[in-house]
């Protein structure tokens, strides 16, 4: 099948498209709970339980999002339309949701708990065919170039956001966080908006899905449930990347207090998305050189020997510079799981294609969605049981 070549326009579109949509992920995923249960005074356990029982609903969202996306085709391709639509909605959704009008209510856990839903059931929207767009491509070596891409550029996200946030919503605040983490929230959703009318006007239109009888959601679960390589890939990275989230959202109450030094949590998170950076940056280098294989094992050795080190140094000094190399190391690691997560998504979308007769891409990557905000979801219910215990 004949398709337009992967240009630099397309690319860097593409990349920006990812660096709005990891700007909201990461405000919420950083800083919703925190700003819940710190301004809003809501428990800590509603809150827990809330990230963690949503994601059941997710389990039936978001492959309903991917049988619809599959299904519905227009002019613009099965990508672009999604990749708006998602993009406003979730930016409304998340300015929403650090409202100063939550804190005038008798009780805000129910719009709390409306808001985070609907946030997770509009991220769905945009996260699905974009992550699946690289599954589109029939040139394998633009296909594996595209994929690497929104996870370099997400990574900004994962850097900025953490060590923007509280100094900014000081600033804009100027004495009241509430409206500073207000207005935060919307500069980001404007730029989030912009962003993703870049991207959907620097991709083109790609489908290899000549299907022509539409996806049932029941068919989508078979899909999902039969390709044992998804299943398997699906079950790890859940497991890598919430010991990611779980370091990222320990390490914020952690600095503000135990160390009493807040201030060192945008440090930390710099140099964690340093290690991150590095490592994506130097994947196809290393790719020529050695298997995926032996890239995802040392992707899995990296933050073994980083979390050793930072328990040693943390017994015997409180200083973060002395901690630094260390957060390097394993954030080095978990940028290039987070590489291979959408490369090895991609395959199994060949794969199922081979072993069911039918290509999805975009009911199989629902499960990528799934597998990053359930990751989540784990990471906050274990670590508010960690401080409950602490």
């Amino acid at each position: 099948m004949q398709q337009p070549k992967l240009d630099l326009r397309e690319k860097i579109g593409y990349g920006i498209g990812a660096m709005g949509e990891g700007l909201a992920f990461n405000l919420v995923g950083s800083f919703f709970m925190l700003y819940c249960t710190d301004y809003l005074g809501i428990s800590a356990w509603f809150m827990a339980l809330l990230y963690f029982f949503a994601r059941f609903w997710d389990a039936v969202n978001d492959p309903m999002m991917g049988t619809l996306s599959e299904n519905i085709k227009t002019k613009w391709g099965k990508h672009r339309p999604w990749i708006v639509l998602g993009a406003v909605t979730n930016a409304i959704v998340m300015v929403c949701m650090f409202s100063p009008g939550l804190r005038r209510l008798i009780d805000p856990r129910l719009a709390v708990a409306v808001l985070y839903v609907l946030f997770g059931m509009t991220y769905t929207i945009i996260d699905v065919p974009y992550y699946a767009y690289a599954a589109s491509f029939v040139n394998l070596k633009e296909r594996d170039q595209i994929a690497v891409i929104p996870r370099v550029f997400g990574s900004l996200g994962t850097i900025g956001i953490p060590a923007l946030t509280l100094p900014l919503v000081a600033l804009l605040g100027r004495g009241n966080d509430i409206q500073g983490y207000f207005r935060w929230a919307a500069i980001l959703s404007a730029v989030y908006v912009l962003c993703a009318l870049f991207a959907a006007a620097s991709m083109k239109k790609r489908e290899l899905n000549t299907r022509a009888k539409p996806f049932t959601f029941g068919e989508a679960l078979k899909i999902l449930k039969n390709n044992d390589q998804l299943l398997i890939i699906e079950t790890v990275f859940v497991l890598i990347f919430t010991a990611v989230t779980m370091t990222t959202s320990v390490a914020l109450y952690y600095f503000k207090y135990v160390w009493r030094q807040p201030e060192a949590y945008g440090t930390f998170t710099l140099m964690a998305g340093a290690g991150m950076g590095i490592a994506m940056l130097s994947y196809y280098f290393l790719a020529k050189r050695i298997s995926r294989r032996t890239i995802f094992i040392i992707s899995l050795i990296l933050p073994i020997i980083g979390y050793v080190l930072m328990f040693v140094i943390s017994i015997f000094t409180n200083k973060l510079n002395n901690m630094l190399p260390a957060v390097v190391l394993t954030m080095s690691g978990f940028g290039f799981t987070g590489i291979l997560s959408s490369i090895f998504m991609v395959d199994t979308v060949d794969y199922g294609e081979w072993k069911l007769g039918c290509r999805s891409e975009n009911i199989i990557f629902s499960l990528l969605t799934f597998m990053g905000i359930f990751s989540g979801a784990i990471s906050s219910l274990v670590t508010m049981v960690t401080l409950y215990l602490a």
